[in-house]
């Protein structure tokens, strides 16, 4: 148990749910050689493939990583929630719980909205 605790980081960053081709790429970059997950990848050969020095910046990738994904499941949670609430009033678009809509889409003006520009655009049309 030992000693998985001393790989825990490296756990915590290269088996994060949300790291895309994007980040195995800049990933890859950092460490010199290709690497993205297949179903052979486990911590042993990571661990083998003395990466561990690139922990600190792994950890940037997968933090931003993370941050993506939850504005990704935050963005597909609105769009299945839109289509049946929204109707047109008065060339007004009314929506449930229209703060927390506006809260997802603010943070397009962060770093991680230009991945998900084709979905915010789409969505957009609901408030426009």
């Amino acid at each position: 148990m030992e000693e998985f605790k001393e790989h825990l980081p490296l756990v915590q960053t290269l088996f994060n749910p949300g790291l895309r081709s994007r980040h195995w790429e800049q990933i890859s970059e950092l460490i010199g050689f290709p690497l993205a997950p297949d179903d052979d990848m486990c911590l042993s050969k990571l661990i083998d493939m003395n990466i561990e020095s690139f922990i600190p910046k792994f950890e940037g990738i997968s933090e931003a990583a993370s941050k993506e994904y939850s504005l990704e499941k935050a963005m597909e949670k609105m769009k299945q929630e839109w289509d049946p609430v929204c109707f047109l009033y008065s060339r007004t678009i009314v929506l449930e719980s229209l703060n927390s809509y506006f809260q997802v889409l603010t943070r397009k003006y962060s770093y991680f909205w230009i991945f998900f520009i084709g979905q915010i655009l789409k969505l957009s049309k609901y408030i426009i």
